[in-house]
């Protein structure tokens, strides 16, 4: 594989890796939202967004991501 291919196919990773991120930062979102208007919601549902924002303040985490990369 010529250094060209190489380049092209990191360049594929580095974007699929940014669409991801712009993905789980709107799930965090999301989530972020469910946790503000609880009141709109069942308590189940505030609880689980609660855990699904914590998991993925460690996935969004700039250190995490560089130690899974490496």
């Amino acid at each position: 594989m010529s250094e060209l291919e190489n380049l092209k196919k990191l360049h594929e990773a580095q974007d699929k890796i940014l669409s991801l991120r712009c993905k789980v930062a709107g799930l965090k979102g999301k989530c972020m939202a469910i946790i503000k208007w609880h009141e709109l919601y069942e308590p189940s549902e505030v609880k689980l967004a609660k855990e699904i924002e914590h998991e993925l303040d460690g996935i969004l985490n700039a250190n995490r991501i560089k130690e899974l990369l490496s």
